[in-house]
């Protein structure tokens, strides 16, 4: 009982020193996170490398105060031994992890994206939406309906991304079919002035409207216009519902897919 209570009494103190540590060294942690956070923006640091150390620090730091947290109890020279020796075996173990961190170096120093671009991943089924953060492992999108998808670094870094932000303007392509009984000058001169009165489209590149291909039962008339990334939705469905409206206005018409059947007479 002796024996006991003299261990106890060398266990307690340890035992509450690396309660203190953990706690205190959490909270610092948090803390230098947030402080290194605001510097870096406020020095207009991309946001995914704000993102991307910012987890980075809190891992290397939690890592250092979970083993000063052990040398309370055992030697800190065998407990950086052991963790060198564990870290070969869990680096073999972890191979994809490790590569989603190389990943994540990659993206941030090359800058194939950043926070707030808007991506299609082709190689993820087609997963796309707005990236929100860069971090260690994983970069986070929100799609259009909100929902948060979370891609591993390194299947970003090994497919086909389209970045439909990393340019100012952006380029619609819109299609408009017409009957062949329709006046194709008349049909333009409708085109051009919505074109004209609009003033989301740039005037340079110059809008081109043409006809684009004869069809089985209709012309298909092409409108390509430029416009700012950021108005590229509200230009489209703002064209789709002028363009309908201004048919209707002067008679011109959509025709339905149409077949002539003949059937030869007895």
């Amino acid at each position: 009982m002796e024996n006991f209570v003299a261990w106890l009494n060398n266990f307690w103190p340890r035992l509450l020193g690396a309660a203190l540590i953990l706690l205190i060294g959490w909270y610092l942690i948090n803390l230098l996170g947030k402080i290194m956070q605001r510097a870096m923006e406020s020095k207009k640091v991309d946001g995914g490398a704000v993102t991307f150390f910012n987890s980075l620090l809190k891992v290397l730091l939690r890592i250092i105060i979970v083993i000063t947290a052990l040398g309370q109890f055992m030697d800190v020279t065998s407990i950086i031994a052991a963790v060198g020796a564990a870290g070969v075996t869990a680096g073999l173990a972890l191979k994809d992890s490790l590569s989603n961190v190389a990943s994540g170096a990659l993206i941030i120093f090359t800058h194939p994206f950043r926070v707030g671009d808007y991506l299609l991943v082709q190689g993820q089924n087609g997963v796309e939406g707005t990236v929100k953060r860069i971090e260690i492992m994983f970069t986070t999108l929100a799609s259009f309906d909100n929902k948060e998808i979370v891609i591993p670094n390194s299947s970003l870094t090994a497919s086909t991304i389209i970045n439909y932000t990393a340019m100012e303007t952006r380029r619609i392509d819109l299609n408009y079919s017409i009957s062949y009984s329709q006046n194709i000058a008349a049909v333009k001169q409708v085109l051009q002035k919505l074109v004209d009165e609009n003033e989301k489209i740039l005037r340079d590149p110059a809008p081109l409207i043409a006809v684009g291909e004869h069809k089985d039962s209709c012309v298909n008339m092409v409108v390509k216009i430029w416009c700012a990334c950021d108005d590229y939705w509200p230009l489209y469905y703002e064209m789709q519902e002028k363009v309908k409206l201004a048919f209707d206005e002067q008679g011109i018409s959509i025709p339905f897919p149409q077949l002539d059947v003949h059937l030869p007479k007895e």
